[in-house]
């Protein structure tokens, strides 16, 4: 892939990419661009189609599921036993889960030496993120 540039003042910066192997013209593609490729059924031609990400209707879905975000990254933070080869009879496996449901409740399955954001925190980070690269990106 052969990385082409612009000169912006009397620096050099990459613009795109150009791979000799797409196709019999080349293909040309900006730093920074979306493709859509789709292939209708096996053996037929793909068409592609330049795309521009609606980060909109992203932001309008994660402000939605904002909540059960936090929700499954509250529970995917409880610590889990590495049960690897360890054979567990059901009783066993239903007092694990148990035990994690009460010292997640408590709070006791992460040292309190340690910082952590929550779950909301860190969703709205996420949120954030986005929006910071929407707005740069209508600049």
């Amino acid at each position: 892939m052969t990385t082409l540039y612009v000169k912006r003042g009397r620096r050099y910066i990459p613009w795109g990419h150009l791979e000799q192997d797409w196709h019999r013209d080349g293909d040309l593609m900006p730093i920074g661009t979306f493709r859509l490729v789709h292939c209708p059924a096996p053996g037929h031609y793909r068409t592609t189609h330049d795309v521009t990400p609606d980060t909109a209707a992203f932001l309008a879905a994660a402000e939605i599921a904002a909540a059960a975000m936090e929700q499954a990254m509250r529970e995917r933070a409880v610590a889990v036993p590495q049960l690897g080869n360890t054979p567990y009879t059901a009783e066993q496996r239903r007092l694990i889960e148990q035990f994690r449901q009460d010292m997640a409740a408590t709070g006791a399955l992460v040292p309190s030496y340690w910082t952590s954001s929550s779950a909301y925190e860190i969703a709205r980070a996420g949120i954030q993120a986005v929006r910071r690269v929407r707005e740069a990106r209508d600049d």
